[in-house]
């Protein structure tokens, strides 16, 4: 039996679901067309229905994203710099109006502060679980070497 007519197992899937990811990180593939693709990886039953999925993209060698979990510039992940970037934009704009008013009372602050901390929470869990599943890759790795 040829191997594309073998089920693909659950890490399988997952291996595709990282490269996608990396894809993606690197402009390959938009958001949308990485849902469409995820869709196609977990309907997927054998080999041969996952390897379309990748087929037009190039092979990828250990990068920069695959070696570190999808980091952006800073070893940050990229959803952690997407989540951020609305914070900083809309606290620049609060700074300006406030300048521009006369400097009195730093009210400012109830709009860094508090959203500041709500976006801190997820972003602390997901940097430290990301490092601990890229440590367990890493050790999988090892382990099949």
């Amino acid at each position: 039996m040829s191997q594309e007519h073998m089920r693909a197992s659950n890490a399988d899937r997952e291996q595709i679901v990282a490269k996608l990811r990396t894809a993606m990180d690197d402009g390959r593939i938009d958001l949308h067309e990485f849902d469409e693709r995820l869709q196609q990886v977990y309907a997927a039953k054998t080999y041969g229905e996952l390897a379309p999925v990748l087929s037009d993209l190039p092979v990828q060698r250990v990068s920069r994203s695959s070696a570190s979990g999808g980091t952006g510039r800073g070893g940050l992940p990229t959803w952690v710099i997407i989540m951020w970037i609305p914070w900083v934009f809309v606290n620049i704009l609060c700074l300006v109006i406030w300048l521009a008013t006369g400097a009195g009372y730093f009210w400012p602050f109830w709009v860094a502060v508090p959203w500041g901390l709500a976006l801190l929470i997820p972003s602390t869990i997901g940097i430290v679980v990301g490092r601990d599943n890229s440590r367990t890759e890493q050790a999988r790795e090892q382990h099949r070497h």
